[in-house]
C-alpha cells in the first residue's frame, strides 16, 4: 500500500489534505503572529535574565546583528504577504490551490521553527535556537530547490521570504552562541559575511530569482546599518554594505531582463503561446 508523503509535488491533492492545510497554514501563520507580537512587548517571566525579541536582538552585539526596525520592517511585510499565500490555498483556481499546497507542509514546518526559535532566543538558548534555525534552513532549502515554478505570491511569502532570514538569521544567532564579540570573532566574521554572497549569487542567478535577491538585499542593509552603528573603524560594516549593493544590482538585472523577456545574456527568448501568456502574470519562473 503507498504511503503518503507531505512533502511531494503533485498536481491536485486529496480533499482531506487540503482541508488540514487550510486549517493548519492560518493556524500556525497566527501563532506566529501572536507570539511574535508577545514577545515583542513581554520577556519570559519562566527564566532569569531573559529578554524580549527586539532587546534581546539589541544587546546582542557581534558581528552578524542587525538593525532591529529594517529587520522588523522585514518581518511585518514578510507576514503580511503570507496573507496572499493562504489565499491562495482557498482559491477557485484549481492550479494555484495544487502550487500552494504543494509547500504547505514546508510552510507548517516554518512557522513551528520560528515558533521554537523565539522561544529559545527570548530565553537566551542560542545553542537549541542555532539546531531550529539548522533544521529550519534545510526545510527551507528542500522547499527552494523542489518546487519551482510557483506563483510569485506563493514563493515570496512561503519559500524565498523565510529562506533569506533563516540565512542570515544562522550567522547571527551563531556569532551570538559563540560569544563572537572579540577581535578574533571579528576577523572570521569578516570572511564567514561572503558566504553569505556566495549562496545568495548561487541562487539569484541559477534560478533567476530576482525575489530571493531583493529579500537579502533588504536583510543585508539591515546587517550594513547595524554593523556601522556598532563600529565606524571596522571591515564589516563596509563588507556588507559591498553585498547589499551587488544583491541588489544583480537583482535589478534579472528582474529586468525577465519582464524584457530575454535570458541572463539578455538575448530575446521565444514568446510562449497564447495560453502562457495569460498565466504568466500569476507565475513565478524562478
Amino acid at each position: 500500500m503507498p504511503t503518503y508523503n507531505p512533502f511531494a509535488r503533485r498536481e491536485t491533492h486529496h480533499a482531506n489534505a487540503l482541508t488540514t492545510y487550510r486549517v493548519l497554514v492560518p493556524l500556525t501563520w497566527l501563532l506566529v503572529v501572536v507570539l511574535g507580537i508577545y514577545y515583542s512587548i513581554h520577556s519570559p517571566d519562566d527564566t532569569k535574565h531573559s529578554k524580549k525579541i527586539w532587546k534581546q536582538a539589541r544587546k546582542q552585539k557581534t558581528p552578524f546583528s542587525q538593525n532591529t526596525t529594517v529587520t522588523g520592517i522585514y518581518w511585518i511585510l514578510l507576514l503580511l504577504s503570507q496573507l496572499s499565500y493562504v489565499w491562495h490555498l482557498f482559491s477557485k483556481d484549481t492550479a494555484l490551490v495544487a502550487a500552494a499546497a504543494n509547500v504547505a507542509t514546508h510552510f507548517i514546518l516554518n512557522n513551528v521553527f520560528i515558533v521554537a526559535w523565539i522561544l529559545l532566543w527570548t530565553r537566551n538558548y542560542f545553542w537549541w535556537a542555532e539546531i531550529i534555525l539548522i533544521a529550519h534552513f534545510i526545510n527551507q532549502a528542500v522547499a527552494y530547490w523542489r518546487h519551482r515554478g510557483l506563483p510569485t505570491f506563493v514563493h515570496l511569502p512561503a519559500v524565498a521570504g523565510p529562506y533569506a532570514w533563516t540565512l542570515t538569521a544562522l550567522f547571527w544567532n551563531g556569532a551570538v552562541a559563540v560569544h563572537s564579540h572579540n577581535l578574533p570573532g571579528r576577523i572570521v566574521a569578516n570572511i564567514f559575511i561572503w558566504v553569505i554572497m556566495l549562496i545568495g549569487l548561487q541562487h539569484i542567478v541559477l534560478r533567476q530569482d530576482y525575489i530571493l535577491g531583493y529579500c537579502l538585499s533588504l536583510l543585508t542593509l539591515s546587517l550594513a546599518i547595524r554593523q556601522l552603528a556598532m563600529k565606524i573603524i571596522a571591515l564589516q560594516w563596509i563588507f556588507a554594505f559591498t553585498i547589499f549593493a551587488i544583491f541588489t544590482v544583480v537583482s535589478v538585472y534579472v528582474s529586468t531582463t525577465k519582464y524584457a523577456g530575454r535570458d541572463s545574456l539578455f538575448r530575446r527568448v521565444a514568446h510562449p503561446d497564447s495560453a502562457d501568456r495569460e498565466r504568466e502574470p500569476l507565475l513565478n519562473d524562478a
